[in-house]
């Protein structure tokens, strides 16, 4: 009985030891285990990480490419801007003018009531032709019987601003 005295402890000692064995390996391999999952998950956050990272730069540059598209439309719209500023500045200077001919001087011609058509109506000039302002000179020359056209070509004007002048005496009468 005596090697039972060594051989029951050794068969515990045995036993307990491969419990620690057992229970050792299975902490081992859920610490491995741990360690897949975690290195699972560091690469499927890489690959989330460069997949932002490709949508974001893409996102950027239609932000960039919608910025200049906006400025070149800003641009044009200021040119636009300029250009109506400045051709509302020739109206308005050009309302000046016809204004100021509407309230220039009054002119002095007489007409021959021999003539009925008042067309073809004959002006009595009180001084020179040449010596007369444009707006008298383009009166005389409707008071003729000629048309704006040909007053327009004689006087170096536009048809537009012997009509008007045309228009306006004929108002304050």
């Amino acid at each position: 009985m005596a090697w039972m005295n060594i051989v029951i402890p050794l068969l515990i000692s045995l036993g307990v030891s491969a419990l620690y064995v057992h229970l050792w390996r299975r902490r081992i391999r859920r610490e491995l285990e741990t360690d897949a999952i975690i290195g699972k998950l560091r690469t499927e956050v890489d690959q989330m990480v460069r997949e932002l990272n490709g949508t974001t730069e893409r996102n950027i540059a239609l932000l960039e490419d919608r910025i200049r598209q906006t400025n070149e439309l800003v641009e044009k719209a200021a040119k636009a801007a300029g250009v109506l500023k400045r051709e509302s500045e020739k109206q308005d200077f050009s309302n000046q003018v016809y204004t100021s001919l509407g309230k220039s001087r009054p002119l002095n011609l007489t007409v021959d009531d021999e003539n009925e058509e008042p067309e073809r109506a004959v002006v009595e000039e009180p001084v020179d032709f040449e010596s007369l302002s444009v707006r008298e000179k383009a009166l005389v020359l409707h008071r003729r019987g000629q048309n704006a056209d040909s007053i327009a070509s004689e006087l170096n004007m536009s048809r537009g601003e012997v009509e008007l002048m045309i228009t306006l005496h004929d108002r304050r009468r």
